[in-house]
């Protein structure tokens, strides 16, 4: 009986992660081929890390735009847009979907094409960030499009 009773328990939550992750999955899907993301991952709204970030993009808005960045804010058990614009919180697992450090913050930046292209648990300079994007063949491709 206890095996039955572990098996069903196994299942049902099972059922309960996997929506999850499709849900996760599915809105950051929507991004691919239009916008690099940002996600910055803590603990609360008031880290220490998370308001030092967000101090480093202060005067970056034509830079983050020129970019195609759109920087995400990830709590545990919620997430929202916060540039280019602030959208309301969402209830998916994308903390628990995406995080992989043990810190309390956590930083990944996502290419257009999906692919993770940077993680780090400190907070990220706007020289590193860009300089790491500029360096990326989509965004040279952009840029030498943009010159001609």
């Amino acid at each position: 009986m206890l095996i039955l009773w572990i098996m069903k328990n196994r299942l049902i939550l099972a059922l309960i992660l996997i929506p999850v992750h499709f849900m996760t999955s599915q809105s950051l899907a929507e991004y691919q081929w239009k916008n690099r993301l940002l996600i910055i991952f803590s603990e609360t709204e008031n880290t220490r890390e998370f308001v030092g970030q967000l101090r480093e993009f202060e005067a970056t808005g034509k830079e983050l735009q020129e970019r195609k960045l759109v920087i995400i804010h990830a709590l545990p058990n919620k997430f929202r847009s916060l540039i280019p614009n602030e959208t309301g919180w969402q209830d998916f697992g994308l903390y628990y979907e995406m995080k992989k450090s043990k810190e309390d913050f956590e930083i990944i930046l996502i290419g257009l094409d999906g692919g993770v292209k940077l993680r780090q648990s400190e907070i990220l300079g706007t020289d590193k960030l860009f300089g790491l994007i500029d360096s990326m063949p989509m965004r040279r491709a952009e840029m030498n499009k943009n010159d001609n």
